[in-house]
């Protein structure tokens, strides 16, 4: 009996000391900062033929470009997935609707305070023009110079063949000044 249990110390001392060594190889393996992973230290360590070695570098190699996200089951190359953009319409230039006096307008005239619409929008630049109701209603979509806008407002001095374009700043408005331009219907397909 003495003998049984003389053979449990020895098999137990040897467990441990093979787990310190796995541990200090594993710690070493880490530190080397070379790629090798355990089981190559833990080879080259017991005297393995670096052919071996060699050979679990490039399954390491292999691996690594497939990515695994736990053993033996590969991530999935997938795209990350785009939020699809709204197909914006296309317009087509239509028949002429006259020429028309064009002034320019901005946030707040002078103060240049972004305000609403008449039409409850907020005024944005190569979008938004005020117009007489009466000949282009709300919401009516004309191009100018190859640029759609949309009557989104109306002005106390805006009557009948006359135009006020919106414009992001002062400056811009000042710029434009007062033209005569020719406004197209539009088609949208």
């Amino acid at each position: 009996m003495n003998s049984f249990s003389g053979k449990k110390r020895i098999t137990g001392f040897l467990t441990l000391l093979c787990i310190l060594l796995l541990s200090t190889t594993a710690l070493a393996a880490e530190t080397t900062g070379n790629g090798q992973t355990v089981n190559q230290v833990q080879s080259e360590n017991s005297g393995t033929d670096h052919q071996t070695i060699q050979t679990s570098t490039e399954n390491q190699t292999a691996s690594a470009s497939t990515e695994e996200i736990g053993p033996g089951i590969k991530k999935k190359e997938t795209e990350p997935v785009k939020p699809e953009e709204p197909a914006k319409p296309v317009y087509q230039k239509g028949e002429s609707l006259g020429l028309f006096s064009a002034t320019a307008y901005c946030p707040g005239e002078s103060t240049c305070k972004q305000s609403r619409t008449y039409s409850g929008t907020i005024p944005q630049p190569q979008h938004t023009i005020s117009a007489d109701i009466t000949l282009l209603p709300l919401g009516t979509k004309v191009m100018i110079d190859d640029i759609v806008y949309t009557v989104e407002d109306i002005g106390s001095g805006v009557k009948g063949n006359k135009i006020d374009i919106f414009f992001g700043s002062r400056r811009e408005a000042l710029d434009f000044g007062r033209q005569t331009k020719e406004l197209f219907a539009v088609i949208e397909q």
